[in-house]
């Protein structure tokens, strides 16, 4: 065969084209990023619309209905739910797995804004986004106090802890929960207004006209330009009380004269507790292209630096560490597969009863698990559950091509050949075999690779680490075992020689294995002289 005549007759070119898989493969491993499930994006976008102060039945009326045969008309979609709250609505569009999303949500957009006239004038602009599993929160974090008040540790988690976590490289969402955010409220006195004669929407009208800030113009120097601004936004409730909500000659009314402006918090609609004490909850989301440990490593480390800068009696704790999730669980595949090649190679031993034997055939497992890294990162693919499950679905079956070839080696050898001549006909004699046996397991999870749906995301890893694997393994066999038998195998005459110690006991063993073979051997001829009674057993 023509890989293993070259890694034998030019094993120093042989040894340099492994070690530069083996430089590839770690390299590649370097860069995967580690998430504890594979990255799926199910066809879907989320469509919301912010409708405030309307009832359910008014949003379904002018939204919903409004919408929902026209978003159906969008080519592409499956289906699509579409749901009406108080001052909301909500439609998950379904697309074909074929679709592109990002076409699809400009297809949605135009949509939208075909009818954007026929739609309420005091509905928010619609926000489109794309449904995303890997942006659920990684880090839930907790910050609690028992010196300061809610209203402290709310300002602290808003104003200077989630700005901190929103600039870590990886972090797409920052959300803070079970805050108390300030709010200025005006407080109307009816009395007061029926008596000044004076509406709600004056007093409306009054507030937006009079508490903003913008642009006016620009005045044009010599030698400079000034931008001129109006700074009008207000921020105390003394401020507020001396809008003017109506002028009359030289009479003016204030807001003050109708209205009691309150300096307080909004009305929370969540709630967080730890240990029966109320806290503020800050969760952390990963973006797409980041990954989990790398974000949660660096969260872990920011929390350490904010925690020397806290006043005393204020704590933040991790709740929920999506990292050291993901971790414990890749942790526990790899060792299961690290567990699962140590059996490996022990049986080898047991039966080949040789070190170097051993040796030989088990460096197909760390070459051909190490090069397969080099496919998983081509593919744009993480180190995930799925990824790791199938290398240790594949141990056992990377080290077959090699034991066979080997094994083949092995019996050239005790039937008298030298090295070389063992390792080029051994090899060349199975070569074939090996091969089919490689290809027939690569023929059942190419498929898998190609499959469509979500159950085709998921399991793309999986089957292209296992076809990568054995692939390697394949070649491995045919360049790396012959070259080391050839030139590094056991000394001539090892097999007759007399064994001492663990191998007087593995002989012992191989000698009982072999008188159990021949008899099995013994059982296939007369099964094989005898088919028509095999047939009837059958």
């Amino acid at each position: 065969m023509f890989l293993s005549d070259f890694s034998v007759k030019r094993p120093i070119a042989m040894i340099v084209v492994i070690i530069a898989l083996m430089g590839l493969g770690v390299l590649a491993l370097t860069k995967l990023r580690v998430n504890q499930f594979p990255d799926i994006e199910p066809p879907l976008l989320v469509v919301n619309i912010t409708y405030p102060g309307a009832s359910p039945d008014t949003v379904e009326r002018e939204i919903v209905t409004r919408l929902d045969k026209l978003l159906l008309s969008i080519s592409g979609v499956d289906r699509m739910q579409a749901t009406a709250r108080e001052g909301s609505a909500q439609f998950q569009i379904f697309f074909a797995f074929s679709k592109n999303l990002i076409e699809a949500a400009d297809e949605v957009r135009n949509a939208i804004g075909s009818v954007r006239h026929k739609l309420p004038t005091e509905i928010r602009e619609p926000v489109i986004t794309r449904a995303d599993p890997g942006a659920q929160a990684i880090m839930q974090i907790a910050l609690s106090s028992t010196t300061q008040s809610h209203a402290d540790i709310s300002r602290l988690a808003e104003d200077t802890l989630a700005d901190k976590f929103r600039g870590l490289a990886g972090v797409s969402t920052v959300n803070v929960n079970g805050a108390l955010r300030r709010e200025l409220s005006v407080l109307l006195h009816a009395e007061k207004l029926r008596e000044y004669s004076i509406s709600v929407a004056e007093v409306v009208a009054a507030l937006r006209a009079q508490n903003t800030t913008a642009p006016v113009g620009k005045v044009r120097g010599a030698l400079e330009d000034q931008s001129i601004r109006l700074v009008g936004r207000l921020e105390t409730p003394a401020q507020f009380e001396q809008i003017v909500v109506r002028r009359r000659a030289n009479e003016l009314l204030r807001l003050g004269q109708v209205a009691t402006v309150a300096d307080g918090f909004a009305e929370q609609t969540g709630h967080s507790f730890r240990n029966g004490r109320p806290n503020v909850g800050i969760s952390v989301a990963r973006s797409r292209d980041a990954s989990t440990v790398s974000v949660a490593d660096a969260v872990r480390q920011t929390i350490a630096e904010i925690e020397k800068t806290l006043p005393a009696g204020t704590r933040l704790e991790i709740t929920q560490d999506g990292g050291k999730d993901a971790q414990n669980s890749l942790n526990n595949v790899v060792h299961a597969l690290v567990f699962g090649a140590g059996l490996t190679v022990f049986v080898v031993y047991v039966f080949l009863n040789s070190w170097r034997s051993t040796l030989i055939t088990a460096l197909s497992l760390p070459t051909s698990v190490i090069a397969s890294f080099i496919a998983v990162w081509l593919a744009g693919f993480t180190l995930n559950f799925m990824s790791l499950l199938g290398l240790s679905l594949a141990i056992g079956v990377l080290i077959d091509d090699a034991i066979v070839v080997r094994e083949n080696i092995v019996r050239h050898l005790e039937r008298g050949a030298d090295r070389v001549s063992a390792a080029l006909n051994g090899t060349a004699e199975i070569g074939l075999a090996v091969a089919a046996t490689t290809f027939s397991i690569v023929a059942v999870f190419v498929p898998v690779a190609f499959m469509e749906g979500i159950s085709g995301q998921w399991f793309r890893p999986f089957a292209i680490t296992v076809v990568a694997s054995v692939a390697v393994s394949l070649f491995i066999s045919f360049t790396l075992d012959p070259m080391l038998s050839a030139y590094w195998g056991d000394p001539p005459g090892h097999h007759h020689a007399p064994k001492h110690g663990i191998s007087r006991v593995l002989q012992g063993f191989n000698t009982w294995f072999d008188r159990v073979a021949d008899r099995y051997g013994n059982v296939i001829a007369w099964a094989l002289h005898h088919r028509v009674w095999m047939f009837l057993f059958a």
